[in-house]
């Protein structure tokens, strides 16, 4: 309090300081002074944002009730009762009692309207908003109806230990049997003849038990995977190997436990689960092998999927004749052996060798010498001279982009990039020959000679572009460095592919499975024009809008099942077309973190008079007489000549 009223003292002194000694002198300076030195205190009050008893406003504050509405809610207890059905009879007598019902999930709160509200309109149980809400509405006594099965304990905690409303659980829960999935995902195979593998992660069950998973390719079961249940608060993981598919493309897959796990099972919702794999990679794909762990096909691969609208894989040795996946946990197949990799890499439409040198495979140098396109990123000299460039072996020390861009076949890409302030580069390798037309010149410690980035061949096999320096990966992880380190990746893809014929990804949504609730997504390929997208649902159309291509997209949230959809161009051809999920699984019945234990300080009580009362910000009328002070103190200004 003593320090609002010292600022406060010092802005009023202000205030009358402007008015008598700077202004011009006119009668209702002191006036003017006084409504300056209001204003400049309600501003000053807000920040320090006192609570307001409510005794001041002339009612008492009504008590509240939060009614948790997430689905795991509707589960049937083992004695035929659902936890949503005790609460909405428990919130019904407090409501009697003068108690006034909210409803809350995902976050949002909801004033109950009627009792045939759905009890199941959230997603998961977020409470901690809803506490914050309720505190600066001026609830003085809060009452949580649920079945503590919160996603925010921890803010749930910080937020009791701060507000002063004394907030009450009840505990709803019952006991009840289920058992449900938690994860599933089968891996890609780059042949049809090459068998998938799947992966099911599942929870609860009685421990000692098993549960028995069926998994369907398409509507045709293929195989069946029994996982030892692991009880309540665990989970549990089992692999399978399924038979090769029945077909090539983009399959759909289901696991679903089996019917006879399913009686008296209380939640179903968890019990199925889908994905998608992709069976028989495409030829004329963009492939990267990695022969040494890196940061840089972490950026690099993905900037180059964008960029060229190809499908893409990437391998990383992991040791002799082993090689693993690129990608997120979710992308990632089996490991794969050299003479997977090595067919891919010689069907790629565009090949990507990073960390070629002198330890790498021999099949690898063999490739890089072979004909298609090729981006190579040696680790040393012996990796240049693999695909015919004779240069010396790194310098290290910290090599700077020159900001001047040099005349070169990829000169357009870089117009306008600002290279200056970006990270160093290392390891520059000098060519023997000095090469004409560089696209982008480095120099050592920013004040050396200028030397190559990279190397442009011309061969008659195909062209192959050559990075001379190493680590541009620092570039991507600093924010000023995105766009260039696109647009220099972009530049020599462009370069490698000129006057090629490679197909471009069609326009498709971004995951092929969207969790429950969630907005799709869409990536769309190609140029700036516009497509028409169209939805179905079975025969009915859900979806039907124009989007614009070159980007990524969003439409609207849709009910879980499964989705056909279609994507024309402004021509009247259809670019893109295929299917897609929207899972109707609910993971609400996941182990959960304990409810943290309340402490006294989160139990405050109403009575305290330091802490009690609304947030002084939570009333409009702060906000009105601020503006209607500034108004008058306009007005008056301009009427008696003052600017």
């Amino acid at each position: 309090m003593l320090v609002f009223l010292f600022l406060a003292g010092i802005l009023a002194t202000y205030a009358f300081w402007v008015y008598l000694r700077v202004e011009l002198t006119v009668p209702a300076a002191r006036s003017l002074a006084v409504v300056r030195a209001s204003i400049l205190s309600l501003v000053l009050l807000l920040l320090f944002d006192p609570r307001l008893p409510f005794e001041a406003t002339g009612a008492a504050p009504t008590p509240w009730v939060l009614l948790d509405a997430s689905m795991s809610m509707t589960v049937e207890g083992l004695e035929g009762s659902s936890p949503a059905e005790v609460a909405a009879e428990r919130a019904a007598e407090l409501e009697t009692e003068g108690w006034e019902v909210f409803r809350f999930g995902n976050g949002n709160l909801v004033r109950q309207v009627n009792e045939t509200q759905r009890a199941s309109e959230g997603l998961i149980s977020e409470l901690a908003p809803s506490l914050q809400l309720a505190a600066e509405s001026g609830a003085k006594e809060v009452r949580v109806l649920s079945d503590l099965r919160f996603t925010d304990p921890v803010a749930i905690q910080s937020v009791l230990d701060v507000i002063p409303v004394a907030v009450q659980f009840e505990d709803l829960s019952l006991v009840a049997r289920n058992s449900g999935i938690a994860r599933f995902s089968v891996s890609d195979v780059l042949y049809p003849e090459d068998s998938p593998a799947a992966e099911i992660e599942i929870f609860g069950g009685n421990s000692g038990d098993s549960v028995i998973v069926e998994i369907f390719e398409e509507n045709r079961e293929v195989a069946q995977v029994r996982v030892l249940a692991p009880g309540p608060g665990l989970r549990a993981t089992g692999t399978v190997r399924l038979p090769p598919a029945g077909e090539s493309g983009h399959l759909r897959y289901t696991a679903r436990i089996a019917d006879e796990e399913q009686v008296d099972d209380a939640f179903p919702s968890d019990d199925e689960a889908v994905t998608y794999a992709g069976i028989g990679y495409p030829a004329g794909a963009l492939v990267l092998v990695s022969a040494v762990p890196d940061w840089e096909p972490r950026y690099l691969l993905p900037v180059l999927e964008k960029v060229t609208g190809l499908p893409s894989i990437g391998y990383l040795r992991a040791g002799p004749d082993r090689f693993v996946r690129l990608g997120s946990a979710s992308d990632r197949g089996i490991p794969a052996d050299s003479s997977t990799v090595k067919r891919a890499a010689t069907e790629a439409a565009l090949l990507v060798l990073h960390g070629l040198g002198v330890d790498a495979d021999p099949w690898i140098a063999e490739i890089a010498e072979g004909q298609g396109q090729r981006l190579v990123l040696p680790l040393d000299s012996e990796g240049t001279r693999a695909v015919g460039l004779e240069t010396g072996d790194p310098i290290s020390g910290e090599w700077y982009a020159s900001p001047d861009v040099p005349t070169s076949p990829i000169a357009g890409a870089l117009a306008g990039v600002n290279l200056q302030g970006l990270p160093p580069l290392s390891g520059a390798m000098v060519p023997s020959t000095p090469l004409l037309l560089p696209p982008l010149q480095i120099q050592l410690r920013g004040a050396g000679s200028p030397e190559s980035a990279f190397g442009l061949i011309e061969r008659p096999g195909g062209r192959v572009a050559v990075a001379l320096a190493s680590q541009f990966w620092r570039w991507a992880a600093r924010e000023n460095g995105h766009e260039p380190y696109r647009r220099i990746w972009s530049g020599i893809v462009d370069w490698l592919l000129a006057g090629e014929e490679v197909i471009a990804a069609e326009p498709r949504p971004m995951v092929w499975v969207t969790s429950r609730g969630q907005k799709i997504a869409w990536s769309l390929g190609g140029d700036s024009s516009s497509v028409h997208l169209e939805v179905w649902s079975g025969t009915e159309v859900v979806t039907d809008t124009t989007l614009v291509g070159g980007g990524e997209a969003m439409t609207g949230a849709l009910d879980p099942g499964l989705y056909t959809y279609t994507l024309v161009s402004e021509s009247g051809d259809t670019v893109g077309a295929g299917r897609f999920d929207v899972s109707g699984v609910s993971l609400e019945m996941l182990p959960v973190a304990k409810m943290p234990e309340l402490s006294p300080g989160s139990l405050s009580s109403p009575g305290n008079a330091e802490d009690s009362g609304r947030p002084l910000r939570t009333y409009p009328w702060v906000y009105l007489l601020i503006m209607v002070l500034l108004c008058s103190e306009w007005i008056v200004r301009r009427r008696t000549g003052l600017r």
